[in-house]
């Protein structure tokens, strides 16, 4: 049977949340850009319309302006038809002078007909002018026609530049969508025959059924969250450790390139006592970090928001990291009796976590008191430790709980013992572990 992990479906879940995000980004982005490709046609069509009208006005002024300066010329035509008709008609008349008896000469009467020359000159002085201005103005005419007729072939070219960008621009985005659908759907596909893979394994192994209930647990509605709901939440068996593990290694960078870098120094060791030597660097620095990964993991889904990132200073400029916090809670949670053990729904819970044996946890107790000082504004606040805490005498440990009851972050001995965590580690760093079915070699 094919074995999936919880956290390679999720993996596989984020990624398709991923892909389906940047299809839909793309198809938003693709939309953009075709509604400005379109706009920009539109304004290249109105302004396409807009030149041809003014060429086709121009055009019509120009026509106009030639018939005016046709018809000045044939005025001026005429008025000097008229001049020189006129003047020929003076030159006869002048030229029916006579003499009388006694010799004298005697001119004829022409002042009708220099009334007409006069008259004819004076028509012909204004047709001139008119002429010339006539011409003046088609000349401007013709001038504006072709400016106007550069503009509409601009606004043509800028037309054509629009419409082949708008089917571009659909072109490429339908073709590029596609293209993502596919991917998108043929993730879908794997996840899909992922999850079934994942369902029929948990029919068949049943306490990985139970550690992927523990992964997708959330709290009940309406009720509140109890002591015995957070012990059964922190108390994993190593078998579920293991499983949590090999989900960290799936879903958390940082685990995975822990684990990777032990591997190597494993794999480069020489002899029993190199080899003994990684495997109490996994003991001092890995069993920590896995410790506040479970609790992380087994108390996120009390709140709408986890904070791991917290930072508080004090008044004598020393500070410290909380560990988690855990906000806009759910459901009320209720940690026991007394002051500061409860949390109302929406409030929140400060969380320090320490994983070791008994006598690293008693030596402790001071710095998890300092620690504590960053949880005030918490409703609720704890200090998780492993349950080594059992390991110590009765006095040390009631010493241990009144230090930390006092400074408001009881103390909840609930996590796997630091043995039980530091073997889940080891198995992990030499692969004993196998995606077989919960399989461990020791």
């Amino acid at each position: 049977m094919a074995y999936v992990s919880v956290g390679q479906v999720e993996n596989l879940e984020e990624a398709i949340a991923g892909l389906q995000s940047a299809y839909d980004s793309m198809e938003s982005a693709c939309q953009t850009q075709i509604a400005v490709a379109e706009a920009k046609l539109v304004e290249a069509q109105q302004e396409a319309d807009n030149s041809a009208q003014l060429l086709d006005a121009a055009m019509e002024v120009e026509m106009e302006a030639g018939q005016r300066l046709e018809q000045a010329n044939e005025q001026l035509a005429s008025d000097n038809e008229h001049l020189s008709s006129a003047c020929s008609s003076l030159s006869a008349c002048e030229a029916n002078g006579r003499y009388d008896e006694n010799g004298n000469y005697e001119p004829p009467n022409c002042s009708s007909e220099c009334a007409d020359v006069d008259a004819a000159e004076s028509a012909v002085a204004e047709a001139e002018p008119a002429v010339s201005a006539a011409e003046e103005v088609l000349e401007a005419a013709k001038d504006h026609r072709m400016q106007l007729e550069q503009r509409n072939e601009m606004a043509r070219l800028c037309l054509d530049m629009a419409t082949h960008l708008a089917e571009t621009v659909q072109m490429e985005c339908a073709t590029r969508l596609a293209s993502a659908a596919v991917y998108l759907e043929a993730g879908k596909g794997r996840l899909k025959s992922a999850k079934s893979a994942l369902n029929a394994y948990l029919d068949t192994h049943l306490e990985y059924k139970e550690f992927y209930e523990w992964v997708k647990w959330q709290p009940e509605r309406g009720k509140p969250v109890t002591p015995d709901i957070i012990k059964s939440r922190l108390n994993l068996s190593l078998e579920q450790q293991r499983y949590y593990f090999e989900y960290l290694a799936e879903r958390d960078p940082i685990f995975r390139a822990k684990i990777a870098n032990y591997r190597r120094q494993l794999v480069a060791a020489n002899g029993p006592a190199e080899r003994h030597a990684v495997q109490l660097k996994v003991r001092r620095n890995l069993s920590g970090y896995c410790g506040e990964k479970i609790v992380e993991q087994a108390l996120c889904p009390l709140g709408h928001k986890a904070n791991t990132q917290a930072q508080t200073t004090f008044k004598d400029g020393r500070s410290t990291k909380t560990d988690l916090i855990i906000e806009n809670l759910k459901e009320p949670v209720i940690l026991g009796r007394g002051k500061g053990m409860s949390a109302p729904a929406g409030g929140s819970i400060a969380i320090e976590v320490k994983c070791g044996q008994a006598s690293y946890l008693y030596s402790q107790k001071d710095h998890m008191v300092f620690q504590s000082g960053g949880h005030q504004e918490a409703n609720a606040s704890m200090t998780v430790c492993s349950r080594d805490i059992k390991d110590l005498t009765p006095e040390q440990e009631k010493e241990l709980r009144e230090a930390l009851r006092k400074a408001g972050s009881p103390l909840i001995g609930m996590l796997p013992t630091k043995d039980e965590i530091d073997k889940a580690c080891w198995d992990m760093v030499i692969g004993s572990n196998t995606n077989s079915g919960g399989i461990h070699e020791n």
